[in-house]
């Protein structure tokens, strides 16, 4: 099956199968397996409606077609979660903290690491942790934590989310460890991820914001380093470059200013302003961003 097949595959059946939008009656009636991907794009850009009571609906099915077509360029790399904001459990722990821990997490899945919190061994699902107990009748003392997890399953930062997301619907699974060319651990990625890549954010009641980020009074925020532009665009809105150079707001502010800046500088780009408010080393670990709008002033030290 060709990438252009695959995407229109993969877009009727969530459009049609999984969200009901009309949009995916339009588009088979549309495009062919034979047009090129500049085609479909065109195709999308056309799927417009004159009711002004239709026209939210269909500028989101065009942003959904749109996503879409660009999983087969952004990368998991790029929509993981980092390892700096990954829930864990050490394996080494008595196994009534695991099962508090587990249960004090908004998380299904697990991973469990021993000796280094880099070096994972397992991934326990919280489904079937509960089923452990109740079969151990109380006797934590029992329980094998690591009979119950799975074989942890690493993937490369560089696959694309295309791929990732069809080797997800191979396996039959929904988590993946993240490393990369070295083996060393990035992050972690889910189904989920991949499918707000597309619909937006997928919310629950366990759900919360974007780690790392700390509105402040005056209309600016407060970020890690590590938060991802994705994340951030999604959350808030905004329209900030994500570019394969970088992931992190943190990458995109070494991108633009051409360095690594020092503690106190601030930049102004795209609109926004960025304040550097801690650094370890090479690394901006916390810097302020400041919203066009919010009255603060720019600046580029």
């Amino acid at each position: 099956m060709t990438l252009v097949e695959t995407l229109i595959v993969l877009a009727a059946g969530i459009l049609a199968g999984f969200f009901l939008y009309p949009g995916a009656m339009w588009l088979h009636r549309r495009i062919v397996p034979d047009d090129t991907e500049e085609a479909l794009r065109s195709a999308i850009e056309e799927h417009t409606s004159a009711d002004a009571g239709e026209a939210a609906d269909i500028r989101q099915e065009r942003k959904m077609l749109r996503s879409i077509l660009d999983l087969a360029e952004v990368t998991v790399g790029e929509v993981m979660t980092h390892r700096r904001h990954m829930v864990t459990i050490d394996a080494d722990l008595p196994a009534a903290e695991i099962v508090d821990s587990a249960l004090a997490s908004p998380f299904t899945r697990l991973p469990l690491w021993r000796d280094e919190p880099d070096n994972i061994i397992g991934v326990v699902h919280a489904k079937s942790l509960l089923r452990e107990v109740r079969a151990a009748r109380g006797k934590m003392e029992t329980l094998n934590i690591e009979g119950v997890a799975s074989q942890p399953w690493f993937v490369p930062d560089a696959t694309s989310l295309l791929d990732q997301l069809q080797a997800f619907r191979t396996r039959r699974e929904h988590f993946a460890l993240v490393v990369d060319e070295y083996g060393s651990l990035l992050g972690l990625v889910t189904l989920e991820d991949i499918l707000e890549e597309i619909v937006g954010d997928i919310t629950d009641e366990l759900d919360t914001h974007v780690a790392g980020v700390y509105p402040q009074p005056d209309g600016s925020y407060i970020v890690d380093g590590t938060v991802t532009v994705r994340d951030l665009n999604r959350e808030f809105d905004w329209e900030l470059p994500d570019e394969t150079d970088y992931a992190t707001i943190a990458g995109l502010v070494i991108y633009e200013s051409r360095h690594i800046p020092e503690v106190g500088q601030t930049f102004t780009f795209f609109g926004f302003r960025f304040e550097i408010l801690k650094r370890l080393r090479n690394q901006i670990q916390t810097l302020r961003v400041t919203p066009p709008g919010t009255g603060a002033g720019a600046g580029n030290a």
